[in-house]
C-alpha cells in the first residue's frame, strides 16, 4: 500500500435501519446509562477509526456524521452495501446501533487477522454455526457480490458469502474478550434491562 491508498482498516459503519418492533421505538433513540446509545457508539468509534458512518434512511440527529440512505433494497446487507460504496478504506467496519459493549481489543485482533490473512470478510462464528454478522469487517470486494444480490430482491448477507473468502472467528477466541459481550444487542426491555444492569450506570 503506498502512502496515498487509504488506511487498510479506517472506516467504520453504525447501521442504525432498525425499526425497533420489539423493544416498541427506534432504536437510533436508544438510552442506556443516561446516553444515546448511538452518539456514545459514534464518539468511541471516532477514536478508532479515520471516519465513522451512519447506516440508516431516516435522520439520525448526529450532524457531524455522514448519514446514508439505502439505494438499492433494504436490510442490513443494503447499508452494509451503501458504506462498502462510499468509505475511503479498504475494509469497512460494521456494527450495529444496538451494541453498545464493543471491545477495542477485539477490534485490534481482528485487524490483525485482516493484514495477516488478507480475507474479504472476517466474522464471529459459535459453535452451534451462528455468525456474528455485525462487529465484523467487510472488504470492498464485497459490494459487487452484495449489489447483485440485493438487486435480486436476496437481503441475507450470508447468501453473498458463496464467492468470498471468509475468515470465522471460533467461539473459543470470541469468549477471550469479555466473554463475547461485544454481540451482545438490546433487541427487548429486558435486554435493556440486562444493559443497564452490566454498565453499572456509566458506558
Amino acid at each position: 500500500m503506498n502512502e496515498d491508498s487509504p488506511p487498510l482498516t479506517g472506516s467504520a459503519l453504525i447501521l442504525a435501519g432498525g425499526r425497533g418492533t420489539r423493544i416498541g421505538y427506534d432504536k437510533k433513540k436508544l438510552e442506556l446509562a443516561g446516553e444515546r446509545v448511538l452518539s456514545s457508539l459514534a464518539e468511541r468509534l471516532g477514536k478508532l477509526f479515520n471516519e465513522v458512518l451512519i447506516s440508516s434512511n431516516n435522520p439520525t440527529g448526529l450532524m457531524d456524521l455522514i448519514t446514508l440512505p439505502d439505494s438499492i433494497g433494504e436490510g442490513p446487507m443494503a447499508g452494509i452495501y451503501q458504506g462498502l460504496l462510499r468509505c475511503t478504506s479498504e475494509y469497512l467496519y460494521v456494527v450495529a446501533c444496538d451494541m453498545p459493549f464493543i471491545n477495542v481489543d477485539y477490534i485490534a485482533y481482528m485487524r490483525e487477522l485482516l493484514v495477516r490473512e488478507g480475507p474479504d470478510v472476517c466474522i464471529a462464528r459459535h459453535e452451534n454455526g451462528d455468525l456474528e454478522l455485525f462487529n465484523s469487517f467487510y472488504k470492498k470486494s464485497c459490494a459487487a457480490p452484495m449489489g447483485e444480490a440485493l438487486s435480486r430482491s436476496i437481503y441475507k448477507i450470508r447468501l453473498a458469502f458463496d464467492t468470498l473468502k471468509v475468515t470465522m472467528i471460533d467461539d473459543g477466541t470470541i469468549q477471550k474478550f469479555d466473554n463475547g459481550e461485544m454481540f451482545f444487542n438490546i433487541n427487548y426491555k429486558e435486554d435493556l434491562e440486562q444493559a443497564e444492569r452490566r454498565t453499572g450506570g456509566t458506558l
